[in-house]
């Protein structure tokens, strides 16, 4: 009996030992599965924004498991067409960047970009409310901001010498500023007018000009319109804008081609850059638009369908940016006004800005939301073609009603 209960004990330990073994095994090989698939996880980045580019490397190094493959866009618009074809042909990216005019609705609709879960993300209160309105819609967040920019007048310092305000007030003087003579002149010789340029995004800088509504305007057709009509009496009448140029806009005013350059507050420190001390220039607020509101232009961060474990990845991303050192650095290094309230207080108690940095900073008083609608693409598309039409035309820049005209075209 005794022989018996021995060999019975023996045979349990046994089982005991073999059953703890495979338990061990198992764990070990289900933490190295997990921490191989973490290791391996690859995320896609599409970006238009070009310094972008230390943050993305800082992220890697931080989070060394994520190998990221960024890919980067010459404009947002270019990034916008591309990432709607990639949805189409299940080739998109686990995140991509975007801008506040327009997408959102979009993508929410195509049901290719998953909401924002703020839940998850500490610094979600902490991001300013204009800058998180754009990407609201159905009820939902669908991308986290990480920064923002203001448009303004860059000009040569030399043109505002019949200013008693030290900056232009009115679209008025600057029209007059623009016709100032160029004694270099803009084709190397022959005196011309000093002139006007503006930035890419052309249907953002319509909306951004605060013109008084002209004489026996109505109601109905107001400030608008009025812009539109100064835009055509800049290429057409005054001929201090050369049609269709607006690309190379920022390359004119650094090389002393024109005098006044209207575009983003993120130029700035290109402007500052490459034009050093070859003449003396300043920045500022669009005439108009303290008494109207900014509109500003947002980049957020859009994440894509994926699998749950890239989605984490992208998520991490996410937070990243818009930790406080992150949201410092990209002020620093390219002058994007930042998304969180407490960075941007920081920022203006430092106190050891220039006059345009300080401006800048100041502007998220002014700052106007826009919540997205589903017909902003095609909006924004019709305002550039209708802009580059009455650049081309001379016919064209007779007296607009928009809203008449965009309500036929659509109708189309």
């Amino acid at each position: 009996m005794k022989l018996n209960r021995w060999i019975i004990w023996g045979i349990a330990i046994q089982l005991i030992l073999i059953i703890a073994t495979s338990f061990m095994f198992n764990q070990k090989k289900s933490t190295t599965t997990s921490e191989e698939s973490v290791r391996g996880t690859a995320l896609s980045i599409w970006v238009y924004s070009q310094g972008l580019e230390t943050s993305i490397n800082e992220f890697h190094q931080a989070y060394p498991n994520i190998d990221v493959d960024v890919r980067y866009f010459r404009s947002s618009d270019q990034l916008f067409t591309e990432l709607m074809a990639a949805i189409s042909a299940n080739a998109a990216p686990q995140l991509a960047e975007i801008k506040s005019f327009y997408g959102i609705a979009q993508l929410v609709d195509a049901g290719a970009v998953l909401p924002i879960d703020n839940l998850s993300i500490p610094e979600w209160k902490k991001l300013q409310p204009t800058f998180t309105e754009p990407f609201h819609y159905s009820d939902l967040d669908w991308a986290v901001p990480i920064g923002g920019s203001i448009p303004m007048l860059y000009y040569r310092e030399e043109l505002l010498k019949n200013s008693q305000k030290g900056s232009f007030t009115g679209w008025g003087e600057v029209s007059n500023a623009a016709m100032e003579t160029n004694l270099i002149g803009n084709d190397g010789g022959m005196k011309g007018h000093w002139g006007i340029a503006i930035d890419k995004e052309l249907p953002w800088y319509l909306e951004s000009l605060n013109v008084k509504e002209s004489q026996g305007g109505t109601e109905e057709y107001g400030k608008f319109d009025s812009a539109i009509s100064m835009w055509g009496e800049w290429v057409h009448n005054l001929k201090v804008m050369k049609p269709l140029t607006h690309r190379r806009a920022a390359s004119d005013f650094i090389n002393g081609k024109i005098g006044l350059f209207l575009s983003s507050s993120e130029q700035l420190m290109t402007v500052e850059r490459y034009i050093g001390g070859k003449f003396q220039y300043n920045a500022q607020w669009l005439p108009g638009l303290e008494q109207q509101g900014i509109v500003p232009s947002i980049d957020g961060m859009i994440v894509l369908n994926s699998t749950q474990t890239k989605v984490k990845a992208a998520n991490s991303f996410i937070s990243y940016m818009i930790q406080e050192t992150t949201q410092n650095d990209l002020w620093r290094s390219i002058g994007l006004i930042p998304s969180r309230s407490d960075v941007l207080l920081k920022l203006q108690e430092e106190g050891q800005w220039n006059a345009s940095q300080k401006m800048m900073l100041d502007s998220v008083r002014m700052f106007s939301a826009k919540r997205p609608a589903k017909m902003d693409f095609e909006r924004w598309s019709y305002t550039q073609s209708m802009l580059e039409q009455l650049e081309q035309d001379p016919n064209d820049a007779k007296e607009k009603h928009f809203e008449e005209e965009y309500e036929t075209w659509l109708l189309k």
